[in-house]
């Protein structure tokens, strides 16, 4: 009985793009043709964040960038998440931190990508920020973003808020590390987003071995370094995250939050505006 059913989580903030009727976004159309898209997944995110921790991140980050371009004095549209995504990179986790994953493989992911925004171009949209809710969908997404440009003329950004935030990271966690999928930045982002969904009781403390072939900036290129890996090379001991959860807090994540828009937002500003 729905009268029965209890509030999982509660949406705040301006209204995206699914919340507005027709009649609302074409008039938000007459003052600008940009709008703000992301792009997550549905995967294992070990036992205190729920599977689809990156979409839900994603719709809090859309509505931050939105709010950051306005105070920028850039009127643009809060777009959507999409929740699907290419699959977890094997080199990071394996196995049975594997279930539950829903992903798409990186060609189906070109052709949503471009489909969608092709979509959104035939209703004006002209300007495209594709932000990155899942790290793995980073090459993919730039493949389509540069597919888009050559083929239509259609302007994007892919900015990937990873790397510029490793300085940042010390100065608001209680642990000094980007921690990666799960840690103590990820669950504080999930906690703002949506609290109810996180359970950090049983999420102990886990890190990886110690590092015994250091190379000048030998770690994934979507974290800031320059390798590409796509084979599992190592056996994976992890819970399916890495880091200190459990030190998370919701107040982190709204740091978090904001300082990863206003990257986004100057990112924008530089090159589509």
């Amino acid at each position: 009985m729905m009268q029965d059913w209890k509030t999982l989580y509660e949406v705040k903030g301006p209204k995206s793009l699914v919340e507005m009727t027709a009649v609302e976004l074409k008039e938000a159309m007459k003052e600008t043709d940009t709008v703000i898209l992301s792009f997550g997944a549905i995967e294992n995110h070990g036992v205190h964040l729920p599977l689809g921790a990156d979409w839900y991140q994603a719709n809090v980050l859309i509505r931050r960038v939105y709010e950051e371009l306005l105070a920028m004095g850039h009127k643009t549209i809060p777009g959507f998440p999409v929740p699907f995504g290419v699959q977890t990179n094997k080199f990071e986790r394996s196995g049975e931190h594997l279930f539950g994953n829903c992903y798409l493989n990186e060609r189906t992911f070109i052709d949503m990508v471009e489909d969608l925004v092709l979509a959104l171009h035939e209703s004006g949209f002209n300007r495209f920020v594709l932000c990155i809710n899942h790290s793995e969908n980073h090459s993919a997404l730039n493949v389509a973003a540069k597919d888009l440009a050559n083929r239509f003329g259609i302007k994007s950004v892919v900015p990937d808020w990873v790397p510029p935030h490793n300085d940042f990271w010390p100065t608001v966690l209680k642990n000094p590390e980007h921690q990666g999928h799960g840690g103590e930045d990820e669950t504080a982002c999930v906690m703002a987003a949506v609290p109810k969904l996180v359970h950090v009781e049983d999420a102990k403390s886990y890190y990886p071995p110690e590092d015994q072939k250091p190379v000048k900036m030998g770690g994934l290129y979507y974290y800031g370094g320059s390798v590409g890996v796509f084979m599992p090379v190592q056996e994976d001991l992890s819970p399916g995250y890495i880091g200190d959860p459990a030190d998370a807090t919701p107040e982190e994540g709204v740091l978090c939050y904001e300082a990863y828009a206003k990257w986004i937002a100057q990112v924008a500003d530089k090159y589509l505006f």
